[in-house]
């Protein structure tokens, strides 16, 4: 009889469950895998580890691995030492690099300062510890192993996926008079290219169709944002404060489209946003840029709609083409739905993953 494989998920508790590590979890449960937790919501550096520690030692049932979940980079040498005690391998989900984000994409620190260092080395030690290392896309898997010098052999690529058990298709929940509603849900950082989203919404409004947009989230460039918003005097945008998770299918059932990212970044192109994950999860149809990333799992016009990175103009032409086309609406959106069940559910998700494991295990 094959043996049952027990992983341990290990490193900062997700306290709102989540879709990354919720997305993984399951999906190793769903595929017979037994997954233990060690994970802590304890606050300072030393406090973690000693946390974490404690939490490892109480721990008495076989461990065959050890997952060091999303945003887990500054634990990797615990996690590093605690495994190879046991001599087991450790994973690291790394989904996006620090150093990328903060320096490339989100332009906070300068490239040429002691933080930018101290990010990309962060990156690259945890990366050299980990026996393997889990990436949402091919181009993430490229990015890695170029810039961090990872073995293309030790990189599993897992799509990011959603909570499936919140991301359903809900009745529509909008009001008699709300009219074409466009979805947006997001942190408001530079990779989701929200000015682009605006200057579409201006562009439907100066030709006067009947289209309103609902942006709901707060993050770096919200501010920015709304007075650009404010600047172009735009009557046909709200913006609304972050939601819980929980609420977030219901923002979601409003929209007659929901928008992913259309951002020019380098970082951009390389990644499928969860939500574009959660909204063809609700069976809606979903616009978001022409990329690389998306390219290697979605498909123009069947799946989803895509735009060039950047132009508003094509986002305000698809928009209105959606808007005036109900019946390719509906096919989109069922076909954003289908996939979501057979492609990117939970079980789905962990397909490379769980092969590693059965394979180096």
């Amino acid at each position: 009889m094959k043996k049952q494989l027990s992983v341990c998920f290990f490193g900062f508790d997700e306290q709102d469950e989540g879709g990354r590590a919720w997305a993984i979890r399951t999906g190793l449960v769903e595929r017979g895998i037994e997954v233990q937790r060690c994970q802590t919501l304890v606050n300072g550096f030393f406090a973690k580890y000693r946390d974490l520690y404690r939490k490892w030692n109480e721990i008495t049932s076989p461990v065959d691995a050890v997952y060091v979940i999303f945003m887990g980079y500054y634990l990797m040498p615990l996690a590093w030492f605690l495994a190879r005690r046991r001599g087991i391998p450790v994973i690291l989900d790394t989904l996006v690099s620090q150093y990328d984000t903060e320096v490339n994409d989100r332009k906070r620190v300068s490239r040429f300062s002691p933080r930018a260092w101290f990010l990309w080395s962060a990156d690259a030690i945890s990366c050299f510890l980990a026996d393997a290392i889990v990436v949402d896309t091919l181009e993430h898997k490229r990015f890695f192993a170029e810039r961090f010098f990872v073995s293309p052999g030790k990189i599993i690529v897992a799509r990011v996926g959603c909570r499936s058990d919140l991301f359903k298709p809900l009745p529509s929940l909008q009001a008699p008079g709300d009219g074409f509603i466009v979805e947006f849900h997001g942190g408001f950082s530079p990779l989701q290219g929200v000015e682009h989203i605006i200057h579409a919404a201006k562009i439907i409004q100066d030709c006067g169709e009947q289209v309103h947009f609902e942006m709901t989230g707060m993050g770096q460039l919200f501010a920015a944002m709304t007075r650009l918003a404010e600047q172009l005097g735009l009557t046909n945008m709200k913006f609304l404060d972050r939601s819980p998770l929980q609420e977030l299918p219901h923002s979601i059932a409003r929209g007659d489209v929901c928008l992913g990212i259309f951002g020019t970044s380098e970082k951009a192109l390389r990644v499928i946003p969860n939500k574009v994950y959660e909204c063809m999860s609700c069976g809606k149809p979903v616009i978001t840029e022409r990329s690389p990333a998306a390219l290697e799992m979605l498909h123009d016009g069947e799946d989803v709609c895509m735009v060039p990175p950047g132009d508003a103009a094509a986002l305000a032409e698809k928009i209105i083409a959606l808007k005036r086309d109900p019946t390719l609406r509906g096919r989109l959106g069922e076909r954003a739905r289908a996939r979501s069940e057979s492609d990117f559910s939970p079980h789905a998700v962990v397909g490379n993953l769980v092969d590693w494991l059965e394979s180096h295990v």
